[in-house]
């Protein structure tokens, strides 16, 4: 009897195991909220077994890979939207689902009904401005009727004009896309105006009201849930930086563009929300987070400080050019790989340098040249004698003086050895503790980049190099942590790796493959011989060389590029990482990459 039993329960397993029906759907989650801004399909995968099941969502036939692995890219609608899945083999059958909710497409206000959408009013959040600035004012109503708004005790009644009917952009189509006009009509009924703040304005905390008026005479009111302050410019405002590393951007939730230390001071002119905006010269100004810098006590003087002179000093693998400026000024480090110079411009600064001392000895710096490029605008241009830029690290010492350190070409061994022989690599797998992209199977990416830093790092110690590596396991370890380890370790070259996946609202079955990516002008080179190789090597389509201000693309001391070989979201891409040959063949593409790069950035 006890044999009979187990039999009976041997089969039931064996039947079970054959015959019955999972599906796992890894993306969407249950209650996520997707985007529709770009079209109007969104994509949906995950695993089914066994393999050789069917599957239907929402009417349409799925194709299933042989790994029992799906993506589909279907329409949606907005709102509440339930993908509805269908499994089922001659044995078995299951019914699942994803509800998700779909933001609705911006639509124009009906021509019928006289209102100020709620919520679309500007400015969302406080301004602080003074005298000559430009207050610009938005939002969207009733189309065709006439709009006006009012600061109060400013200004009244300033004339509001409708701008031509547009849709709104959306940033994953253009970039990874086919550049495609986003989904959904064109907005009718967005209104914009501006004042220009005159001498002896005034006001704290001033509302802002908006007013609509139809044809028939018939009047809404709306008012602005950001106010107005308009301060007096006569007493500078001062902040100094208090971040390790703080971004200073282009304008307000725009492009990083200056990278600057902690203790260095700024000239605020004024505020939008958590902006603040330094003025850095009569035409260059910048934004920064309000709490990456502290308010300076009132009376504090903008710095003015002259540079005297310069200097340069060989330090083995990296030259020296110290700045005397005394104080921790603004600054920007422009890099031009072409005529291979550094140009460093400082704000505030005025030039005295009838002294600029060479270390002869050291040949790396061709000739140093300063110019007064605009008032208290002082560029430092560094012409440097070697064929490929390796990197540089600008900061202030303890005297609050200037320092670029300028890292010299590697030396390189000739045949027989291999040219990465005593090259210092720095190898980052992406993610960690966090999961990064999932693939249809479940498969972490962090998981993926892990087993590529491991397989390529064997390769490039065989072949000489030095090897380190941000983590090791699945040690937690964080961005900016990651990028001041690499600051630290200083490498030869710094390689973060990574599997992709795209957003929302861009169709997967048309773009997905090999990707590389760089910030600094030093790391293209690097990136674009990687990138060919990589598509020689695996043989997945090129989506593309990308300039992309990604962390860990940013630090300034070494070439350092990021890569993405194939991807984690795409089920035939997913079952190729999972391979110890796509490893090895990618590990192969990016070992010849280096090896080309560094024979011909040394030579």
């Amino acid at each position: 009897m006890k044999n009979l039993l187990y039999v009976f329960f041997l089969i039931v397993f064996i039947h079970g195991s054959v015959y019955s029906v999972t599906i796992n759907i890894v993306y969407p989650r249950e209650g996520d909220i997707l985007s529709a801004a770009a079209k109007d399909s969104a994509f949906i995968f995950g695993q089914i077994q066994p393999a050789d099941c069917h599957l239907i969502i929402n009417g349409e036939q799925i194709k299933v890979f042989p790994n029992g692995s799906f993506l589909a890219y279907l329409p949606i609608k907005s709102g509440d939207f339930f993908f509805n899945c269908l499994v089922f083999n001659e044995k078995d059958t299951v019914r699942t689902g994803r509800l998700v909710y779909i933001t609705p497409l911006p639509h124009s206000v009906t021509k019928d009904t006289l209102k100020i959408e709620n919520g679309t009013e500007r400015p969302s959040s406080d301004y602080k401005l003074t005298a000559g600035d430009l207050f610009r004012v938005s939002f969207t109503g009733t189309p065709g009727s006439k709009a006006s708004f009012s600061i109060d005790g400013v200004a009244e009644n300033i004339p509001m004009a409708e701008v031509p009917p547009d849709r709104d952009f959306y940033w994953g189509e253009t970039v990874f896309g086919d550049a495609l006009p986003p989904a959904g009509e064109n907005i009718e009924g967005v209104y914009r105006g501006s004042y220009r703040i005159q001498p002896g304005d005034s006001c704290e905390s001033a509302s802002i009201t908006f007013q609509l008026v139809n044809d028939a005479g018939d009047t809404v009111l709306s008012t602005a849930q950001g106010t107005l302050d308009i301060f007096d410019s006569g007493i500078p405002m001062m902040a100094e930086i208090i971040a390790y590393e703080t971004v200073l951007r282009t304008a307000r939730n725009c492009g990083y563009y200056y990278f600057l230390p902690a203790g260095v001071k700024l000239r605020i002119t004024g505020q939008k929300g958590e902006y603040l905006r330094a003025g850095l010269s009569g035409t260059e100004e910048a934004w920064v987070q309000s709490w990456n810098v502290r308010e300076l006590p009132q009376g504090t003087a903008p710095p003015q400080v002259i540079v005297n002179a310069v200097r340069t000093q060989d330090l083995g693998r990296v030259t020296r050019v110290r700045i005397f400026t005394g104080e921790k000024i603004p600054f920007r480090i422009e890099q031009d790989i072409r005529s291979q110079t550094l140009t460093v411009l400082f704000y505030g600064v005025i030039s005295d340098t009838d002294w600029i001392r060479h270390d002869f000895k050291d040949p790396l710096i061709r000739d140093i040249r300063w110019t007064q490029a605009a008032p208290e605008v002082y560029e430092l241009k560094i012409e440097l004698n070697q064929h490929h830029q390796w990197g540089y690290k600008a900061f202030y010492d303890e005297y609050g003086h200037f320092i670029v350190d300028i890292k010299k070409s590697p030396q390189i061994f000739g045949w027989p050895s291999s040219p990465l022989k005593n090259i210092f690599v720095l190898l980052d797998p992406g993610h960690s503790p966090d999961q990064g992209a999932v693939g249809p199977t479940g498969l972490a990416e962090k998981d993926a980049n892990l087993r590529l830093a491991e397989v390529l790092g064997k390769k490039l110690t065989g072949k000489g190099a030095f090897v380190f590596y941000t983590r090791t396991g699945n040690e937690g370890i964080s961005l900016r942590a990651r990028k001041k380890m690499a600051e630290i370790i200083n490498p030869d070259i710094l390689l973060s790796l990574h599997h992709n996946a795209i957003p929302d609202g861009v169709n997967p079955f048309r773009h997905h493959g090999t990707s590389t990516y760089y910030y600094h002008p030093q790391s293209y080179e690097l990136a674009r011989r990687v990138q060919e190789k990589l598509l020689k090597k695996i043989k997945l389509a090129d989506f593309g060389l990308y300039y992309d201000n990604l962390a860990m693309c940013r630090p300034t001391q070494m070439p350092a590029i990021l890569i993405e070989p194939a991807f984690m979201m795409f089920p035939e891409e997913e079952m190729l990482i999972n391979t110890e040959k796509y490893m090895n063949k990618c590990s192969d593409a990016i070992v010849d990459a280096l090896e080309e790069y560094i024979k011909n950035a040394c030579e």
